[in-house]
This record gives structure tokens, C-alpha cells and sequence, in this order.
């Protein structure tokens, strides 16, 4: 149903006057369900829903439009940023392990590609990562850095197995130490979300759609 993959980008572009910054990622997750809600008003939302074949995970938002099922991912991920907005006043900490943020975003995109083998209604599964960390949208500053695979920098295509690079100490990757291996392609694409005009107030996401594999 191709409605759901032409509103996404337009349903951020909404929420972004509305919203265009979050406390947490929590906050986006709730505020993105509502704007597709209000967008999509016989739209059937579900927060955290668990998979049946693995109900020990959650997917952040599902989607159901009539018979078709969309499953969203969400990554949020800030630098250091306080200001008024709105009225509403915002601190944001800054988080690390910018290879982490990557590999995990990897993750989801790969957990989507799995739940369109098991969900019989899957249409399109979406993975957003919204950031003001501009070290996401720039490839790395080293050719040989130990997260090259998962860089999700401007112009990356990515597709196949992904690894750490051999050199990483077991601190960095702890808990994270599988490869991931991608069913289909992707090419990164990073789009200005809202820029707030305050020192790192400048928010872009990359919005990744998942189809069925041999679509």
C-alpha cells in the first residue's frame, strides 16, 4: 500500500513544526504515533508491540492501515543542547559511543527485514534515526575506524554482512559482537528536520524503508 511510504517523510515534515526537538526518544516515539494517528485517522497504532515469534523484544511503533502492517524503528541520538522552544524548556545530554549508535541502528533495520518474513500482513517497515549530531551524516574522520561498516554517513550504500573491524578492543563491542547481515540494499540519504538556530540545533534524520527481500 504505497500511501504509508509517501506520508512518512511527510508526516516528519508535520511533526517538525509542531515538535522539532524531543526530550528523549521516548517523547518522539509518542509524538511520531500521534502525528501518524492524526494524518492517518483509521490507522490502528500499537507502542512497544511485541512480536509474536519474539515476544522478548518490541517494536517501537506498529502500524496497521486496513489489511497492511508497518512496522517503525526509531533511534535518537543528541549532542549536548538547552533552549526555550516554544515555551517549553529543553536539555538535552549529549550521548557517546557514536559506533554503537550505528551498529544499533543496523540492528533495527535488520530486525525489520525479519519481522517482513514473519508478519503474513507486512507491507513496508520504516527505521528512522534522528539526530544533531552532525558525526552521523559525516563519514569518518579515519579510513581504517572500527565502525566503517556500519557508518551511516551521507552517501553510504550498505548491503551483505557488516563487522567490526579486527583492531577493536572487546570493550567497544561488548554485547554487540555479531555481524550483521542485510538482506536487502541501502543508500543513505540525511534530511534537515529542523534547525533551531542555538548552538547544536540543527537536526537531521535518515528514514530507511524496508521491503520484503526479492521486491
Amino acid at each position: 500500500m504505497l500511501i504509508m511510504l509517501l506520508a512518512v517523510p511527510a508526516v516528519l515534515a508535520s511533526l517538525s513544526r509542531r515538535r522539532p526537538v524531543f526530550h528523549s526518544e521516548a517523547d518522539f516515539q509518542f509524538a511520531l504515533a500521534w502525528e501518524i494517528r492524526s494524518m492517518v485517522p483509521h490507522a490502528e497504532l500499537r507502542l512497544e508491540y511485541p512480536p509474536p515469534h519474539d515476544p522478548a523484544t518490541a517494536v517501537d511503533i506498529l502500524v496497521r492501515v486496513n489489511k497492511d502492517v508497518y512496522p517503525i524503528e526509531l533511534k535518537y541520538k543528541t549532542k549536548s543542547f538547552s533552549a526555550k522552544i516554544n515555551g517549553e524548556v529543553f536539555h538535552l545530554k549529549k550521548h557517546s559511543a557514536k559506533d554503537v549508535g550505528c551498529y544499533d541502528f543496523w540492528k533495527d533495520v535488520r530486525r525489520v527485514e525479519k519481522l517482513s518474513a514473519v508478519l503474513d500482513e507486512f507491507s513496508e517497515g520504516f527505521v528512522i534515526m534522528l539526530t544533531n549530531d552532525p558525526t552521523y551524516w559525516r563519514p569518518p574522520a579515519n579510513s581504517d575506524a572500527g565502525y566503517a561498516d556500519f557508518s551511516i554517513h551521507t552517501g553510504a550504500v550498505k548491503t551483505g554482512e557488516m563487522t567490526w573491524a579486527e583492531h577493536l578492543s572487546a570493550g567497544t563491542t561488548r554485547g554487540r559482537e555479531q555481524a550483521l547481515v542485510l538482506e536487502n540494499t541501502y543508500e543513505i540519504f540525511w534530511h534537515n528536520y529542523s534547525d533551531l538556530q542555538a548552538p547544536n540545533g540543527l537536526f537531521k534524520y535518515v528514514l530507511l524503508t524496508v521491503e520484503k527481500p526479492n521486491c
